[in-house]
């Protein structure tokens, strides 16, 4: 098994629109340089592009209230993630009905002793967090992230997730609500301190990528205790590497 869809039914986001979870990488290993070779889960608009989610609005069933989804008014999406790559080959594939529906616990098994990547795209809290604790059950390990964390109905989610963080005060605001943070600190900020209880993300550009998300494994909520520190990295959309390397912080 190289792929499969796991879960279909109706985005906790917004209660209306039917999404889709799809789970690739399965027997062949992603190419992704920062994460290294993790198994992909995708969120998706089930029948849609994700171009034409993307371009409607139509997202905010799987990405909720994220910043980084395109803007109404300016057009302009921040978003890390590349349309033109992984997402559209997912997106094509699931249209043209490519990938056969196994349960979730068939395909933990498949991934028993394998990093697995919770929302390479699409927010993780719009699915329900069963679908993702019996996924990952035995998982070597697991990463994901949420721009959701403000939501009370998410709290269950702070054992699997890290809050996705934009600023100082949204790091503030999540520890606040008892979750461990990822902050992505602005270009400008590159040269100014972490806050306390930040480490740089290791596999980061500004952190010579001394690892891989495979390898390093931090990034997977309260399930790594209090005491494991927050991680900090410096906006890597491919709208910012080039002032990045205008900052000598990336080659």
């Amino acid at each position: 098994m190289e792929s499969a869809i796991i879960w279909r039914g109706t985005s906790l986001l917004d209660g209306v629109t039917p999404i889709a979870v799809v789970v690739t990488g399965i027997a062949h290993k992603s190419g992704n340089a920062k994460t290294g070779a993790m198994v992909q889960t995708y969120i998706l608009v089930d029948g849609v592009k994700p171009k034409v989610a993307i371009d409607d609005g139509t997202d905010a069933a799987i990405c909720g209230a994220c910043p980084h989804r395109k803007q109404a008014d300016t057009g302009k999406r921040s978003c890390y993630v590349n349309l033109a790559t992984g997402l559209n080959v997912v997106g094509r594939q699931m249209l043209a009905g490519k990938y056969e529906t196994r349960s979730v616990d068939e395909v933990a098994v498949a991934c028993a002793g394998l990093p697995v990547r919770l929302g390479t795209y699409g927010d993780p809290a719009a699915v329900p967090v069963e679908v993702w604790m019996r996924l990952i059950r035995h998982a070597a390990s697991h990463t994901g992230y949420t721009h959701q964390w403000r939501l009370d109905a998410v709290d269950a989610y702070r054992q699997l997730l890290m809050a996705s963080c934009d600023s100082e005060a949204d790091r503030v605001s999540a520890k606040a609500s008892g979750w461990r943070t990822f902050r992505v600190r602005a270009v400008a900020e590159a040269s100014a301190p972490l806050m306390a209880g930040e480490i740089v993300c290791p596999a980061s550009f500004e952190a010579g990528k001394r690892t891989t998300c495979e390898r390093c494994g931090l990034c997977a909520g309260a399930s790594k205790g209090a005491k494991v520190k927050d991680i900090a990295i410096i906006n890597h959309s491919t709208s910012a590497r080039a002032a990045l390397r205008k900052l000598a912080v990336i080659q």
